[in-house]
């Protein structure tokens, strides 16, 4: 079965890296990719529970590295160690920022709601627009400020439903967007990187995360099916998502690629309530609500600079 998970990402991810992209199919790519990741919380849900999440993202972090390996082994005429060597420190960052993303949201859906684990990270946007104003000091126009202040009404309605049992996951969750803003940051200058490096360095990193908190926790003994669950979040979802989306988001404008990224946002949430019957409160579906309504209105109107 692991062979096969691999095998299918190394077909996928090779006919991807085969296209000639343009906007009207970097369009329908990254609402793939975005498709593809909303399957994830879903995965989870259905493990046994009888291991920790840690064990969970070890197997996932497997996945997605051999999925890269495979893919960078058979799926383009590019030596693996050329598509590695090339832009190698910012490949490292980038994989060091989405393994944290992988961490980040395996540890907050263990502890929440996949719903607002969701809306949180829709918040990505917002933090990548202040990390350009603040870093590279990029113009943010009103309909972002005005975007990002009705979000945060957002955030304080979903508030008003937790309490001190929901604090880390929220935490943890909170950092999601915070990691892919400078993700998001990063990907700008990405043109001559092989998108397949940064996966193979997020498979590293997770890894070696995974390694050392089962040490840490007591051991890695975990059931054959949560494994497989496991994998395949990381090999199928992962290690074909994120080459998508790392390799068609640079033809798509921004504004379109935050709309078609909602389709994770949206449909996760379903998905683990259609399949789970895991119900998010009122207030959560109202205050995520929200955010998407501040999402869409930022992805849809015109820019009117300001300092």
């Amino acid at each position: 079965m692991y062979i096969l998970s691999a095998l299918a990402s190394r077909s996928l991810q090779s006919l991807v890296m085969r296209l000639n992209f343009n906007d009207r199919n970097g369009s329908a790519l990254v609402f793939l990719s975005g498709t593809l990741f909303s399957f994830s919380p879903l995965l989870f849900r259905w493990t046994s529970g009888e291991a920790s999440e840690w064990l969970f993202l070890l197997w996932r972090s497997v996945g997605i590295l051999v999925a890269a390996v495979v893919a960078l082994m058979l799926g383009s005429s590019t030596r693996p160690i050329d598509a590695l060597a090339v832009g190698l420190r910012k490949n490292v960052l980038a994989g060091t920022l989405m393994a944290g993303m992988s961490t980040a949201f395996i540890i907050s859906i263990a502890r929440i709601d996949a719903a607002t684990t969701l809306f949180l990270q829709s918040l990505a946007p917002f933090s990548a627009a202040l990390l350009g104003w603040w870093l590279l000091r990029e113009r943010v126009d009103l309909h972002t400020w005005a975007a990002m202040a009705t979000a945060v009404v957002g955030v304080v309605i979903m508030g008003t439903t937790w309490d001190a049992s929901n604090g880390v996951g929220i935490c943890v969750a909170a950092c999601i967007p915070l990691m892919l803003g400078v993700y998001t940051v990063l990907l700008r200058d990405s043109e001559r990187r092989d998108p397949r490096a940064q996966v193979f360095f997020t498979g590293v990193i997770g890894i070696g995360v995974g390694l050392i908190a089962g040490v840490l926790t007591g051991g890695f003994g975990l059931p054959v099916r949560d494994a497989a669950l496991a994998f395949t979040s990381g090999a199928v979802l992962l290690g074909v998502g994120l080459p998508i989306f790392n390799a068609a988001g640079r033809y798509v404008p921004a504004a379109r690629t935050s709309l078609l990224l909602l389709s994770e946002i949206v449909l996760a949430p379903i998905w683990v309530w259609l399949i789970v019957d895991e119900t998010p409160s009122g207030n959560t579906v109202a205050g995520g609500a929200v955010i998407l309504v501040a999402l869409v209105w930022v992805a849809t109107h015109p820019k009117v600079a300001v300092s």
